[in-house]
């Protein structure tokens, strides 16, 4: 069973939780962390590649319409539609999670000497991070969106068992070769809290979940407090190791990081399915692109 880790457990969904459970033990899944924007969700298999699939989770009560790139709209109960909140960058869903993907994609290039065995400094390409939007809705609801992204860089899904079994099957081409020892160094360097162990033990913190329902939010004003406290905590550690950097800087240090990282996939590096039913819709990733 898969070794499960948070950062603010007050925002974990219970019922994603329990479905990743299930996943083999060959996976590390990391739930609910902040670099600098939240991650709902990020799986790990450290392999040769290794398997990086961030999920941004979305519970949605009425139905979805709109384009890849452009705003989304909400059905209402009149039959109105309203505009989903949105910024210049997060234009819809599916781009904040390509966004929050190359986020953690720089993050993990940018932070490799925390975490890696080996004092090789790898390219960032290799730390391509493919993009998930999940979409969960009350049975009947139907979204009007595309298929998929033309450019077959990321994917929504409507359906639970569907997007575990893309997790399942989904590898990469290429990419960075992570040991299951950098995964746990990696536990330690985002500061996460095992919840689940992967052998059936979990600590009593998964008791304080929300629930899974539509309109999950806090179950209380603690536990918001909680989770507010956790947040400005995380910002005055990074804070603190920001100041130290820049006050500390190493003379000898003569290694010239890659300045170009954009992160843009290859038709050669594309990954694939094996074991997936969803076909050819997710056999390639193709060109990453920054949100306009």
């Amino acid at each position: 069973m898969a070794r499960i880790y948070a950062g603010e457990l007050s925002m974990i969904d219970q019922e994603v939780f329990d479905t990743l459970k299930q996943l083999p033990d060959s996976f590390w899944v990391f739930a609910e962390f902040n670099i600098g924007r939240n991650v709902d969700w990020f799986i790990i298999r450290p392999e040769n590649p290794s398997t990086l699939i961030l999920t941004e989770l979305k519970r949605i009560s009425r139905p979805l319409r709109g384009a890849v790139n452009g705003l989304w709209e909400k059905q209402d109960q009149n039959g109105d539609w309203e505009e989903l909140p949105a910024n210049a960058s997060d234009a819809n869903p599916y781009w904040q999670a390509v966004n929050s993907a190359n986020a953690l994609a720089d993050w993990l290039w940018n932070n490799q000497q925390l975490y890696r065995e080996t004092a090789d400094i790898r390219p960032s390409a290799e730390f391509r991070v493919w993009p998930d939007l999940l979409l969960l809705s009350p049975a009947g609801i139907i979204h009007r969106l595309p298929l998929a992204p033309p450019s077959r860089y990321g994917r929504w899904w409507f359906s639970m068992d569907d997007w575990v079994r893309h997790v399942h099957g989904w590898t990469p081409r290429s990419g960075v070769a992570m040991t299951p020892r950098e995964v746990a160094n990696l536990v330690e360097a985002l500061r996460l809290t095992e919840i689940w162990s992967g052998n059936g033990d979990a600590p009593p913190e998964t008791s304080h979940f929300v629930e899974s329902s539509p309109s999950s939010e806090p179950a209380s004003f603690a536990s918001w407090l909680q989770m507010l406290e956790q947040r400005v905590a995380r910002l005055e550690r990074e804070l603190a190791t920001l100041r130290g950097q820049d006050q500390a800087p190493n003379p000898d240090d003569d290694i010239e990081l890659e300045q170009e990282h954009e992160h843009e996939p290859e038709d050669d590096e594309d990954g694939v399915e094996p074991h997936s039913d969803t076909g050819a819709a997710f056999e390639t990733a193709a060109t990453r692109a920054d949100a306009t």
